[in-house]
C-alpha cells in the first residue's frame, strides 16, 4: 500500500495531510501529466471546521485504485508507488485535485 500525503485542506476526509478513507480513487484514464489526473474520492468540506469532518482517524497507508493507464505506478488499476501525493490545496471540485506522483511511463 502506498503511503499517502494529501495537501487538499478543503477535503472532508483530510486531517493533518492524511486521508481518513481506507482507499481512494485516482482518475485520469488518458492522463499525460499529473494535472490531467484527479482524486475521485474528493469531497468538499463544508462549514468552518478545519478538522476532519467525517470523524474517522486518518491513515498514512491506504489502497489506491487508479485509472491513469499511462502512469508507471499503475499495475492492474492499483497504485504501486511507495509514496503518493494528492495536491490541490484550495480545491472546491474533484477536477481541482491531482495525483502529484503521476509519472507518464511513455516519457520516463
Amino acid at each position: 500500500m502506498p503511503v499517502l500525503d494529501c495537501s487538499v485542506k478543503t477535503c472532508y476526509y483530510n486531517e493533518d495531510n492524511k486521508c481518513s478513507l481506507e482507499g481512494i480513487k485516482v482518475e485520469g484514464r488518458s492522463a499525460d501529466y499529473s494535472d490531467d489526473t484527479a482524486c475521485g474520492s474528493f469531497k468538499l468540506r463544508v462549514g468552518e471546521t478545519m478538522t476532519n469532518a467525517c470523524g474517522k482517524e486518518p491513515t498514512a497507508a491506504l489502497h489506491v485504485e487508479c485509472s491513469a493507464n499511462k502512469c508507471v505506478f499503475n499495475k492492474s488499476n492499483k497504485c504501486h508507488a511507495e509514496h503518493i501525493g494528492i495536491a490541490g490545496t484550495t480545491a472546491d471540485r474533484v477536477d481541482e485535485t491531482e495525483c502529484a506522483s503521476f509519472v507518464n511511463a511513455e516519457y520516463k
